[in-house]
């Protein structure tokens, strides 16, 4: 196969055994990989019925055909899962370097299956896995954690992991990838309940485009393209707890904010490597209609959070009515929180926190396009992520990518003749699948 590697990793975590298994061509056409693999493989495999935190739901890790590639934002990955409270499909788009790596160690995607009696991490490195004990890190926050790891297997791996928030099964948890970049949705809870701790991968192997020089062509305009874009040129705004990607303007000389720097994603075109808070216009009401606050204690929040394995935005819905009665710190909440002490996962199970698509989150910053209902396009929006959530493009590339780049990049990739009616059809059913 051109793009996908072919090869599908199953690990039950029940009694420890990993399997490969083969990528259907036909299957990889209908329904490219990311959200739409991960998606058709948990609905053909795990009845609705099933509980997020039983040992029967099952947990997936999916790339899709252009992750890895020299296509713009091209480093994406998804992960796929019921989850809290009412049992929702979750598809949580993570960015980072993670999802490249586990295809250039020779995998689409893995399957997570069963509940380890003990808590464990795998470890992958060019076509190879193990499950091993993960005592020495089970407990530790998501930077401690990750570097331990990275000690233990690979200076050069990759690591994907939860934080004491999973471990403890709260829904506003996160599963983050490579210290920073992670996504909403409540899918750390349910890796937590797997006794799973985190993946690290370690890839060395290329894989092929069926017309590299083609794609080249067709990924060199999309990148010179989207350089003269504002978001390209200089970052985006910061409103309290999202950084819009409309207005994208400063005077020079930028704010000196050292904190705020920040490395693009894997082959990332867009690089919020600077940003802004525009106080002219008025911010977003995400919190309780909180102030924001200054750019740096923002990131520094932001970041603790994370650590912990948080949804900054979903677990400060959760504090919001313990911040009202002015009962002590934010970020002594917030480890309670991530404990599962004084206030109990429970508590957090019970505010709705489980949503169908988690915001992405990049160093620290939840990260939500402006972009309009349809795009501007004959395409609906929803359908459009869901391509790009599949073939393993960033979710910024909606505030203007056309569906024939996308189509053009498919074809140059795979080999297989994409249509634009073709690829509208597939976006819908997997819009459909995991609504």
């Amino acid at each position: 196969m051109f793009g996908w590697r072919g090869r599908l990793l199953r690990v039950d975590l029940t009694n420890g055994a990993i399997a490969t298994e083969t990528l259907d061509p036909s299957v990889a056409r209908a329904c490219l990989g990311g959200r739409g693999l991960g998606t058709r493989i948990h609905m053909a495999e795990v009845p609705s019925s099933i509980a997020p935190l039983s040992a029967e739901n099952h947990l997936i890790f999916a790339t899709g055909p252009l992750t890895g590639t020299l296509a713009p934002n091209g480093g994406r990955y998804t992960v796929v899962t019921r989850t809290l409270p009412a049992g929702e499909m979750s598809v949580a788009s993570i960015s980072g370097r993670w999802g490249p790596e586990l295809k250039y160690a020779g995998f689409d995607a893995i399957i997570f299956e069963g509940r380890a009696e003990n808590p464990v991490y795998l470890w992958v490195k060019d076509g190879k896995a193990e499950l091993r004990p993960a005592e020495g890190v089970w407990g530790k926050p998501v930077v401690e954690a990750t570097d331990i790891l990275l000690k233990a297997t690979d200076a050069n791996g990759i690591v994907s992991c939860i934080g004491p928030a999973g471990e403890n099964q709260v829904s506003c948890s996160l599963i983050v990838s490579d210290y920073f970049s992670a996504a909403g949705g409540g899918t750390g809870a349910v890796m937590g309940s797997k006794n799973l701790k985190a993946v690290v991968v370690c890839g060395t192997q290329g894989f092929r485009l069926a017309d590299y020089q083609r794609f080249l062509k067709s990924a060199t305009e999309l990148r010179s393209w989207m350089s003269a874009r504002p978001l390209a040129a200089k970052g985006a705004c910061l409103y309290d707890s999202v950084l819009m990607a409309d207005s994208l303007a400063w005077e020079n000389p930028s704010p000196d904010i050292k904190p705020a720097r920040t490395r693009g994603c894997f082959s990332c075109a867009t690089c919020f490597s600077s940003f802004a808070f525009d106080e002219s216009k008025e911010p977003l009401q995400l919190m309780g209609g909180s102030p924001p606050v200054l750019l740096g204690e923002r990131l520094a929040e932001y970041r603790s959070f994370i650590d912990l394995g948080l949804d900054y935005v979903a677990a400060r819905s959760v504090l919001a009515s313990l911040e009202k009665e002015g009962a002590g710190d934010r970020m002594e909440w917030a480890r309670k929180l991530a404990a599962g002490g004084e206030i109990r996962a429970e508590s957090a199970r019970s505010n709705g926190l489980g949503v169908k698509r988690g915001p992405c989150i990049a160093a620290g910053y939840a990260i939500v396009p402006a972009i309009s209902a349809a795009n501007g396009r004959n395409e609906p929006l929803n359908n459009l992520m869901a391509i790009l959530d599949s073939v393993g493009l960033c979710p910024f590339l909606a505030a203007g990518i056309e569906m024939e780049t996308i189509v053009e990049l498919l074809t140059a990739a795979t080999g297989m003749a994409f249509t634009k009616d073709e690829l509208m059809q597939v976006g819908q059913t997997i819009g459909w699948q995991s609504a």
